[in-house]
């Protein structure tokens, strides 16, 4: 069948633009989603609507998109940057920047990122030409994959009312860790009691705040009340259950001398935000983010006892993971059997300040502390700076008995 490029039934992440009415749709990507103990329904939306899970999974999304993808080919026996010096070069330097037509890189890889945060997997199908070149690379949502593992591997995707089978060559498959190595595990599935709990806190509190900090509480009497005498009381005393901000400073008069009792425990008593700050170092456990950079800035962090040293250990356990599992499916459904790999520069992420990095490049070019490692124009690529030529390509070497430098 003839292929569209952008559908957007397809894209049903937070929902969908109508193509007949125009109208936007929402739709849940789990229907119904998982009923925890604390009564909450967790799905990826409502996951969403809880802070530290949308701050977790905005970091991750916007950190991996943000980071440079190169192309790079290692046919010489060293790794080489693919330049636009050729008609294919550059078609292939294009196709990553702009997967197909309507999405940029920054955009497909985010989606690609948010995806297997929250469902644990994500989904690309990959365009080609008769020749078996990549032209395209189209997400679709994970509500529309089904993949099946009955006689060998296949994907089925639900496009425009049909369902295509898609070979696994044609699909890139994105996965955190897996029991079986074909499907990811959903954080949304295997955290949804956390998840719920931390939700109902949030809606505890949001009802707590409405109701202006009265949590309810009993009229007691030290005898019993006929009917007539109750419906007295309550139409002088409205139904506390009932009440809102707009209550707050009302009086009632009753008679009797009744006891008012309050009901439940306050905030304060039911230790309300130690149990939201245990919640949302849980959740950002569950995704390896600092708590610092969810603007936490008060929480502390064992990764290391500086930004730096936090960052660090950000970038290779929190973000690592959604990077080698992305370049890893590439390399191998896009570039399998060719001599040509794409790799994210994190250098950027793990940059120190300029104090530390002028010690570093001082060593690295070779200063005193003895051979160099790393040539001018080598330390220029990393600052973001053009190369110089000629022999700022070269590295520096010392003599071993003597003072004097000399070249390679």
């Amino acid at each position: 069948m003839a292929f569209r490029w952008y559908n957007p039934a397809t894209w049903r992440f937070f929902g969908y633009e109508d193509p007949v009415t125009g109208e936007y749709v929402e739709v849940d990507m789990a229907v119904g989603g998982r009923k925890t103990k604390s009564g909450i329904r967790v799905t990826p939306k409502s996951a969403l609507t809880i802070g530290i899970v949308w701050s977790c999974v905005k970091i991750l999304s916007e950190s991996a998109s943000g980071l440079p993808l190169k192309l790079y080919d290692d046919a010489s026996g060293r790794r080489e940057l693919v330049k636009p010096d050729s008609a294919d070069n550059k078609r292939a330097l294009r196709l990553l920047d702009k997967p197909n037509p309507y999405i940029t890189r920054l955009n497909l890889i985010k989606a690609v990122v948010v995806n297997m945060a929250l469902r644990g997997n994500a989904y690309v199908m990959i365009e080609r030409n008769r020749q078996g070149e990549m032209i395209g690379l189209v997400p679709v949502s994970a509500d529309d994959v089904t993949v099946d593992t009955d006689d060998g591997l296949i994907y089925y995707v639900e496009f425009q009312g049909d369902r295509i089978p898609v070979s696994p060559q044609n699909m890139l498959h994105f996965k955190l860790f897996s029991v079986d190595g074909i499907n990811g595990l959903s954080p949304i599935e295997y955290q949804a009691e956390t998840m719920g709990l931390a939700k109902a806190a949030q809606d505890w509190s949001a009802r707590f705040m409405r109701k202006g900090g009265f949590t309810g509480g009993y009229v007691i009497y030290d005898r019993f009340l006929t009917k007539e005498q109750q419906d007295q009381i309550m139409s002088k005393f409205p139904d506390v259950r009932q009440g809102d901000v707009d209550d707050i400073g009302k009086m009632a008069i009753l008679q009797g001398g009744p006891k008012i009792v309050p009901a439940g425990l306050s905030q304060k008593d039911s230790q309300f935000i130690e149990s939201q700050q245990f919640q949302e170092e849980a959740l950002a456990g569950v995704w390896g983010v600092p708590l610092y950079l969810a603007n936490r800035a008060g929480r502390t962090s064992i990764m290391g006892s500086n930004l730096e040293q936090q960052t660090s250990g950000y970038v290779t356990f929190g973000l690592k993971p959604y990077l080698d599992a992305i370049e890893d499916e590439w390399n191998d459904k896009i570039h399998g059997g060719t001599s040509r790999f794409v790799e994210f520069v994190v250098e950027g992420l793990l940059r120190g300040d300029s104090a530390a990095r002028a010690t570093y490049y001082n060593a690295a070019l070779g200063g005193s502390a003895g051979s160099g490692w790393m040539s001018v124009d080598e330390v220029r690529e990393k600052e973001n700076l053009p190369p110089l030529g000629g022999d700022y390509g070269r590295v520096t070497r010392w003599e071993m008995s003597g003072n004097d430098p000399d070249q390679d």
